[in-house]
């Protein structure tokens, strides 16, 4: 890191002496103690600087010893900067121009503390550098916000969007623009929609399933039971498979359906490792399922199967990620969740880790249409336990080259996304207006 020269105002201080003519009385030794410390500029935007910007920490001290040694600084990355000092003063400000990365959008610590010439450490304080997304505002247009329930997914069936949500809430749209509320004869949370052909399923809490037949207007429950919580759903010509938790031991709960819905049987071989299922695709002969997890000594996974009945667990990394939101973009199965984890695979089982330039995102949607690759979600949910951020963050990513570079984007505000699909000339993003509102919003992307 390069490192600019330290600049120090000091206020000078005499040394006293003895009375007697003995010479220089030996000062008391106390630790520093140091108090505001500031960043200037506290925020800039993602890429300023090509990357790199230069970043003034200012701070004030206290030194009762006057023996001000060094200057000690962590950087957002864990390395250490100790800065060589020498000072007699007794008060003062130092200030110290650093390089700080804009590479990354997210909030990045800085902590600083004194030490003197006999070891003796200050109080240590930290600040915080934001670096926010430069997208200009205005791409995504707001169609409906403020709805008194969320809204969890949403898929194109090549006539209608469909979208679910609460409290058995369904709305269809033939353009993403106007959207009409139809009657699901459910107050079930309803958390993911799929299709083939003319099938629309639809599932959510207490193991409901749903099937609509005509473009989603009409629907007819096929499924519900206690203890079980769907969030996933495939289909193909042959089978429906739904899978989600058993909510009494945690476990993952996948069943399926050869009839069209009318008689379903749980799948037995599943594995548990303490993963439970979040999200479903078919493609290719292959069922892929998105995977989350209660233990924070896990590790990410997926399960794949070939027939949906026998399945495979796949670890994609030591180190935990909640997957999401899974899809296939032409060329890869791609899996996105948290912390900031997008995978890539071309068959399913050979898993490789993309990098993002965005940080603190639960990604929890994805869409693509073709030629592009567009994940969203929010701002992880703990920001929401200290109060809303005090910036708004990009919650976005698009790529067209399958992830090997990025575009960011903020949709809305502190709007979450929780599901997207591509149809009719743009991308729909169904969610909610913050990660905590349970308000519904529709955004649409020309």
């Amino acid at each position: 890191m390069r490192r600019s020269l330290f600049i120090l105002a000091l206020l000078l201080a005499g040394c006293g002496g003895h009375g007697d003519g003995t010479g220089p009385a030996v000062p008391v030794q106390h630790a520093p103690a140091i108090s505001n410390l500031k960043l200037a500029p506290s925020s800039v935007e993602y890429m300023t600087g090509d990357g790199q910007a230069a970043v003034m920490a200012e701070l004030g001290f206290a030194d009762a010893g006057q023996d001000i040694a060094t200057l000690c600084i962590v950087m957002p990355d864990g390395t250490r900067v100790d800065v060589a000092k020498a000072s007699s003063a007794t008060t003062g400000t130092v200030s110290e121009q650093i390089a700080m990365s804009t590479k990354t959008v997210g909030t990045f610590t800085v902590e600083v503390w004194l030490v003197d010439g006999a070891g003796g450490s200050s109080n240590r304080l930290s600040a915080n550098f934001n670096v926010v997304s430069s997208v200009p505002a205005g791409e995504w247009t707001n169609r409906l916000s403020g709805l008194p329930f969320a809204l969890h997914d949403v898929v194109w069936n090549g006539t209608n969007f469909i979208a679910v949500g609460d409290d058995g809430k369904i709305l269809t749209s033939s353009d993403g623009i106007d959207w009409v509320e139809q009657h699901s004869g459910t107050d079930a949370r309803l958390n993911d929609v799929a299709f083939y052909g003319s099938e629309i399923v639809a599932v959510g809490s207490g193991a409901t399933v749903l099937l609509s037949l005509d473009d989603g207007v009409t629907w007819t429950t096929k499924h519900s039971a206690d203890r079980v919580g769907l969030s996933g759903v495939a289909i193909n010509s042959n089978q429906i498979v739904a899978g989600g938790m058993h909510l009494q031991t945690g476990d993952a709960f996948m069943m399926r359906s050869l009839d069209g819905g009318e008689s379903w049987a749980t799948v037995q071989s599943l594995p548990q490792s303490g993963h439970f299922v979040t999200d479903l695709v078919y493609v290719n002969s292959t069922f892929v399922a998105a995977t989350d997890v209660f233990s924070p000594e896990s590790d990410a996974r997926v399960m794949v199967s070939s027939d949906g009945d026998i399945w495979n667990e796949i670890i994609l990394r030591d180190e935990v990620a909640a997957l999401h939101a899974i899809l296939y973009d032409g060329q890869n199965y791609i899996a996105a969740g948290y912390p900031d984890a997008v995978f890539a695979s071309a068959d399913g089982f050979n898993w490789t880790e993309l990098d993002t330039p965005v940080d603190r995102v639960s990604y929890l949607s994805a869409a693509w249409n073709g030629s592009q690759l567009v994940l969203a979600g929010g701002i992880t949910w703990w920001y929401w336990w200290m109060g809303p951020p005090n910036f708004e963050r990009a919650v976005g990513l698009s790529s067209a080259d399958g992830g090997a570079t990025w575009e960011i984007f903020n949709i809305d505000g502190y709007y979450q996304s929780n599901g997207m699909a591509w149809g009719n000339g743009r991308f729909v993003s169904v969610g909610e207006t913050t990660p905590i509102s349970g308000l519904g919003a529709i955004y649409t992307l020309d």
